[in-house]
């Protein structure tokens, strides 16, 4: 969409880092989204480098939130409309307005990806009237159907083994254009469509999207497999209209979704379970390495985690004398105001940790938050997760996929 330097020059947009009051005022760059996650992270308030960003606390959001965006329109999309692409099957006698790829919901990529990366295809579906610089590529589609198989192969693990194993490393619309389009049955397709929905449908802003895509057999579904942290719950309590629990919020919840996408994808490319694990073990060693050092808490929140991606979140693994931010409850004792790290609380049975954070993602300005850690805390085991997701979709499709 808009060249970052040549867009700026030819006085479209200019760099001004700041909340935007209205969707078409918010202009993507590629840290804002992640896999399934429109809001993955905010640039700060002075942000200049690309790790100037926070990651944005799903379960604290508004329903109405949007991060900060670096780049403004100097006349808003209406000034705009030369440079901004149309959808080739709006009518032509159509005003130009009318037939702009921001008037739909559309998949968006980073651009720029790495083989070596923990991932290298990163995905997620964004809101009408929101514009992006050219480190994104955004897709549109004829039909809300078409969108979201699309981006269900996106955020799986087997299309970004296609990406990997092809070394890519500017993911263009060319790349795009060759992704595989199979096939999908209508059980499968409802099976995914739920997960990805409940993974992207964060906000208020999606709200046309999930009434668009609404089937009734999203509520007959579940999960595939038992945990306290994933409530049996959720899909029956889905509705045809958006509300603040549609989505999915909590680390563990999200983690399982892309699990059970994974499989999905795999059974419609017609992959093997074997095939898929290999596909992990082989190509995705440093996703692999963060899975075996990210500990969730028991409502499912990250306590502690290796990934890079993530700065901030959770326990540090040592304690910084500097940070006496933490309390310590134990069923004997009370510690308030001490430096604790990772090291210091991982063989915690019961009791909690909670810790003061100063939170700087939303419009009303820097806010002093606490943040709870319920003991006990565990990792996932992908593999296994893997294994159990196969099959529970054998058995609920009728008919055994390869294994």
């Amino acid at each position: 969409m808009f060249h970052e330097t040549g867009a700026q020059r030819a006085g479209l947009i200019r760099r001004s880092t700041q909340f935007p009051a209205t969707m078409c005022e918010l202009t993507y760059s590629g840290p804002h989204f992640s896999i399934g996650t429109p809001v993955y992270k905010t640039p700060r308030s002075n942000c200049r480098l690309n790790s100037d960003y926070d990651p944005i606390d799903l379960t604290a959001i508004p329903d109405d939130y949007l991060p900060r965006t670096n780049y403004v329109l100097k006349q808003g999309l209406e000034g705009s409309y030369d440079r901004v692409p149309v959808l080739p099957w709006v009518s032509d006698g159509l005003p130009k307005a009318a037939r702009m790829v921001t008037n739909s919901y559309r998949s968006i990529h980073r651009a720029m990806t790495s083989p070596s990366a923990e991932r290298s295809l990163h995905s997620a579906l964004i809101s009408p009237d929101i514009t992006h610089i050219h480190s994104c590529v955004s897709s549109a589609f004829r039909d809300v159907g078409g969108l979201l198989d699309f981006h269900a192969l996106c955020v799986s693990l087997c299309m970004d083994f296609f990406i990997k194993t092809l070394g890519v490393t500017n993911l263009n619309s060319a790349w795009i254009e060759s992704f595989p389009a199979p096939q999908i049955s209508p059980n499968i397709r409802t099976l995914i469509h739920s997960r990805v929905l409940a993974l992207n449908c964060l906000t208020r802003h999606y709200s046309r999207l999930w009434s668009d895509a609404w089937s009734p057999q999203y509520c007959l579904d579940s999960w595939t497999k038992r945990d306290i942290r994933l409530p049996e719950d959720f899909f029956r309590g889905l509705k045809s209209r958006w509300e603040r629990n549609c989505a999915l919020r909590s680390d563990f919840e999200r983690r399982q979704a892309l699990v059970e996408i994974d499989v999905l994808v795999a059974i419609i490319l017609n992959l093997s379970l074997d095939e898929l694990v290999s596909i992990y073990r082989v190509q995705f060693p440093v996703m692999q390495h963060y899975e075996r050092d990210t500990w969730f808490d028991a409502n499912g929140r990250i306590v502690f985690t290796a990934s890079k991606g993530l700065p901030g979140i959770g326990l540090p693994r040592m304690a910084r004398r500097d940070d006496t931010s933490y309390t310590l409850i134990t069923p004997s004792t009370r510690e308030e105001q001490i430096a604790l790290g990772w090291d210091d609380v991982c063989d915690l049975r019961d009791g909690s940790v909670t810790r003061r954070v100063l939170d700087d993602t939303r419009p009303e300005g820097p806010v002093w938050r606490t943040i709870e850690y319920h003991a006990p805390f565990d990792r996932c085991d992908r593999e296994s997760d893997y294994r159990i997701a196969w099959k529970a979709f054998e058995r609920r499709l009728g008919h055994p996929p390869r294994s």
